[in-house]
């Protein structure tokens, strides 16, 4: 199907000449004819001629004259050109020819692909027509799928979990050469050329980018034709991914990638982990927590849903550091501090208010530090929210430390093999977990002592002399441990959460 519009900008950029005056754009040209005085005029040909009085008579928008200088002021198609007509027809005709072709090809692309049920025979039907290796990565690097020929190239690929990405390094250059703003900002195929020859390409929902076609440059030159054909694969990949519903939880923006791969467990490598979080707007601190708001989306896509879409900002502006996604139904937010209280007073209120005004709840996971360990986290906020409502409690912020014991029965009592099971290390208390790190640093027994006084009934005189110290002794160890942990041990409250994960230190301890 080629327009006027299309088949001038050819003629004026591919002949260097210049078109003046008026024509129907969108009106689709089949062939290319001169102009006869003795037939009628089909308004699906381009009619040439050096007759301007002829055009003028005629009076149609689908006449081009072809002359050697433009008269000014004439109201018809002029080409401008050094060429004769004849050489013109053969150039235009030689262009549709090509054009049809193409046409064509993406054609019988269109029909396999609408064929086919899955992103991978997609890839490969495409394959044939490019001649190259292909891949489809999403935008934190991840690649989600590749065609045959893609699947036999193994440099500049780290594999983690069966799971491939592209190396930190490529990242980084692709960076530099500002390619992934490329893809954001364009909504075509492009050439990108760097060490080797690329053609790249976004894959677009509601005109959001939520991933990305890479052609690379393996057995054959690349043509222009090369970028329309790749235009139809990221349609049809869109309309794929649409169909089989892999991105309706997915926001669109880069970072959700990122926290989707820690919740899914894809990478365990702890240093990889943090290489690739650096990829983006977000510090990976010492101390994490995962928060997660159950919120059942109106419309099937995200992108529709502009409440949810608010929700995430503002929360993201209250808590400053964080990143998000949407996943099962749920809002979860990855927050990390430097400090040991992630979220301050402050925020707490803040955030207690943002939820009160929506009405919303939240639940809490202990703090950790090991991005690796999300998933497991994840579960200790999930069992917040599920053992709050259990029991019947009310209110709108939920922490898994303060239904600790009732997950332990909780799992007593349930048998269900499917159920998420949270290991008895991850049940500890992250200010007994902080003690123990602090006794091993400075040689200290601030773990002991805490112990003893409460195995002793919160008795100083008898936790002194059962540790054989001086009663000075102890109370010096009672306020570092007050100061270390920022609590008060006269809070009966903390102290029943510290005194429930001793009891399980001892329990492992001794199994």
């Amino acid at each position: 199907m080629i327009t006027v519009k299309r088949l001038m900008d050819f003629i004026e950029k591919g002949t260097n000449n210049k078109i003046s005056g008026k024509y129907n754009h969108d009106l689709i040209i089949d062939e290319v004819l001169f102009l006869d005085d003795d037939k009628p005029l089909s308004r699906s040909a381009l009619y040439l001629t050096t007759q301007i009085e002829k055009a003028l008579l005629i009076k149609e928008d689908n006449v081009l004259v072809v002359v050697d200088t433009t008269k000014e002021n004439v109201q018809v198609l002029q080409l401008e050109t050094r060429k004769s007509i004849d050489e013109i027809y053969k150039v235009i005709c030689k262009f549709m020819f090509k054009e049809y072709k193409l046409y064509e090809k993406k054609c019988n692309i269109y029909n396999e692909l609408y064929n086919s049920d899955d992103i991978n025979k997609i890839l490969n039907i495409s394959e044939a027509y490019l001649n190259n290796p292909i891949f489809i990565l999403d935008t934190s690097y991840h690649i989600i799928s590749r065609s045959d020929l893609a699947s036999s190239i193994t440099s500049s690929i780290d594999k983690y979990n069966d799971e491939s990405y592209l190396v930190i390094d490529i990242i980084n250059i692709m960076k530099k050469d500002k390619c992934i703003d490329n893809i954001y900002n364009s909504s075509t195929a492009f050439f990108h050329f760097s060490d080797q020859n690329l053609i790249f390409c976004g894959v677009r929902i509601n005109n959001i980018t939520i991933s990305y076609i890479c052609v690379l440059k393996e057995y054959r030159d690349f043509i222009e034709e090369d970028l329309e054909l790749t235009n139809t694969l990221a349609q049809t990949i869109s309309l794929q991914m649409q169909r089989d519903n892999l991105f309706i939880n997915s926001s669109g923006l880069e970072e959700e990638y990122y926290l989707m791969d820690l919740l899914m467990n894809r990478i365990e490598n702890l240093e990889y982990i943090e290489k690739r979080l650096q990829n983006i707007d977000f510090k990976l601190n010492k101390n994490i927590l995962l928060i997660v708001i159950p919120f059942y989306q109106i419309y099937q896509n995200y992108r529709h849903n502009f409440a949810l879409n608010q929700l995430i900002n503002d929360v993201k502006k209250i808590f400053g550091n964080c990143i998000s996604a949407y996943y099962e139904d749920k809002i979860i937010f990855m927050i990390s501090k430097e400090e040991d209280e992630v979220i301050s007073e402050n925020t707490k209120e803040n955030f207690l208010d943002f939820l009160k005004l929506n009405n919303l709840m939240a639940g809490i996971s202990f703090i950790f530090e090991n991005p690796s360990e999300t998933p497991k986290f994840y579960s200790q906020a999930m069992y917040a929210l599920e053992l709050s409502e259990k029991l019947n409690i009310k209110g709108h912020m939920f922490y898994f430390e303060d239904y600790l014991e009732y997950y332990l029965f909780f799992a007593n009592q349930n048998t269900d093999k499917n159920s998420k099971r949270i290991e008895l290390d991850l049940l500890i208390h992250p200010l007994i977990n902080k003690l123990l790190e602090s006794d091993k640093k400075k040689n200290t027994e601030l773990l002991k002592t805490l112990r003893t006084y409460l195995e002793n009934n919160r008795n100083a005189n008898n936790t002194a002399k059962k540790l054989n110290i001086h009663c000075s002794t102890f109370f010096y160890r009672y306020h570092k441990i007050e100061g270390l942990l920022n609590i008060s041990l006269n809070d009966s409250d903390i102290l029943f959460k510290l005194e429930l994960s001793l009891k399980i230190l001892k329990y492992k301890k001794h199994r």
